[in-house]
């Protein structure tokens, strides 16, 4: 595996240089990118005015910039540039955008000789001098926007593809990136942002829930793919697994903790993630590969508020930064400051990131408050029900008390509600109550229909029909047999 450990020191010191030899230009701009959002973030670009506000801030200038400008180095300064490349995934769930001078520093008037001398020396040092030519990720969903450049082999064959998924909350965008080399297997492979999500419930609420139970693997409503959490190794080993199901000859080479890979790619550490590598083999077109699987592991915990808090636990993670170099077996880690240029070259278009921000912002916006006025609607349906309950309580309570005195009271003339039948006024009191009218019914005894209508109709076989129209009878409205009127019982 110490073809592994190369990207970390070969990418964090050489990358510039390797992926710009014969592009002073390009040279340039990416050596000077930092430099310009540190010291001139507020100058708009074109017109050469990122230019201009470099040179009046040349004595601060990193010397990787003042390298690759041809300015004098002092041998005593220190000053170097974190790298500011970044997914355009992790772009679209940051609150600041990438820097934005690379753009401008393509039109710089300093002397391109001596940075090409410099970055073409270095090169030729390392045995790893490459022609390389900047490819464009381009946003179809938004009019074609400029999303992100890529620097690879000028001869490899490229596609990149940006998907936006606005159903996804969790997931709003995705990228990958694909480069090969069509004389040999060496390619180059940025995979999708991988997210996956469990929940736990509390134990004393599990008996209550019925919701669904999702399977692992399958895509949630917010995009994460359910998945209880696995330790970083074996999630990107069942990763490898899936991306190369059909692999002939496939075998296990090792892997390797790479605990500064996040601050080899993004000039920073990042909190709570693990970088790790896996190194394989196998046959591709009869021949065998090697191939080099890197990413950053992440897992964070967090339990809801609001309503029911600390009913859930939710656990996000997955693997972020996936990418992957293939070679010819035996010549991997001979080629992987190559591949290191091209992981580093990744620069994010800032207008593209402040979009992809925006949206993010807004999608998650509505999000929460769908969720607040789901809250609310809850309480206000919460506190109707137990008022509601409560009014219902007392009408019993005093319904029961009056029926008890209608029925044990001798002293009660309720003749005029009885017609001289059987029926006691309490009984035309619980019809009044329930909304219905008890009627002689011709199949024998009696039967309450609805008093929502006035006049009621049965065919003798049990259906019934009821109206408020007098001149209503089922046969005038196309009822099929002989239908009698129905007489209230006493």
């Amino acid at each position: 595996m110490k073809g592994l450990t190369l990207l970390l020191v070969i990418c964090a010191a050489m990358a510039t240089h390797f992926a710009l030899a014969d592009d002073p230009m390009a040279a340039i701009r990416a050596a000077c990118a930092d430099d310009a959002q540190r010291l001139c973030a507020g100058v708009p670009q074109g017109g050469g005015r990122v230019i201009a506000c470099l040179k009046q801030h040349k004595d601060s200038l990193s010397d990787r910039c003042k390298q690759a400008a041809g300015v004098p180095v002092n041998p005593g300064s220190s000053s170097e540039p974190s790298a500011a490349a970044q997914s355009p995934s992790a772009a679209a769930n940051t609150s600041s955008a990438p820097a934005g001078a690379m753009g401008a520093a393509a039109n710089s008037p300093a002397k391109p000789a001596p940075a090409h001398k410099a970055a073409s020396g270095k090169a030729d040092k390392a045995g790893a001098a490459e022609k390389f030519a900047e490819r464009v990720i381009t946003d179809p969903g938004h009019e074609g926007m400029r999303v992100a450049t890529l620097h690879v082999p000028e001869k490899w064959h490229f596609d990149g593809k940006i998907e936006w998924h606005y159903a996804w909350t969790a997931y709003l965008v995705s990228y990958s990136a694909h480069a090969e080399n069509p004389d040999n297997a060496e390619a180059f492979f940025q995979y999708p942002f991988l997210l996956l999500e469990s929940s736990e419930l509390a134990p004393q609420f599990r008996q209550y829930d019925k919701s669904r139970k999702y399977q692992p693997g399958e895509r949630m409503p917010n995009g994460a793919l359910y998945s209880p959490p696995l330790p970083p190794v074996q999630t990107l080993a069942k990763f490898i697994q899936k991306t190369r199901p059909n692999a002939v000859n496939f075998k296990w080479l090792g892997q390797q903790d790479l605990p500064d890979l996040s601050k080899a790619l993004h000039g920073k550490a990042a909190p709570n993630r693990h970088g790790l590598a896996i190194k394989v083999g196998y046959d591709l077109d009869g021949q065998p590969v090697e191939e080099a699987f890197f990413a950053d592991y992440f897992l964070s915990q967090v339990s809801n508020q609001g309503m029911g808090a600390g009913m859930v636990k939710q656990t996000d993670w997955g693997l972020e930064d996936l990418q992957s170099f293939r070679a010819p077996a035996g010549t991997l880690d001979k080629r992987m400051p190559m591949f290191c240029v091209i992981a580093k070259s990744l620069y994010v278009n800032p207008q593209w990131a402040r979009l992809a921000k925006a949206i993010n912002d807004k999608v998650v916006a509505d999000m929460q408050q769908k969720l607040k006025e789901g809250e609310d609607q809850l309480r206000a349906a919460q506190a109707i029900m137990d008022q509601t309950m409560k009014q219902q309580a007392a009408f019993q309570a005093n319904f029961d008390k009056q029926e008890a005195a209608f029925r044990s009271s001798g002293g009660v003339d309720d003749s005029y509600l009885r017609d001289g039948g059987k029926r006691s006024a309490a009984d035309h009191w619980d019809d009044l109550i329930r909304g219905v009218d008890t009627l002689n019914d011709p199949n024998g005894g009696t039967t309450q229909l609805s008093n929502a209508g006035q006049y009621h109709f049965t065919d003798g076989f049990g259906s019934y029909r009821t109206s408020d129209d007098p001149n209503y009878t089922p046969e005038k409205a196309g009822e099929v047999g002989s239908w009698t009127q129905m007489t209230a019982a006493p």
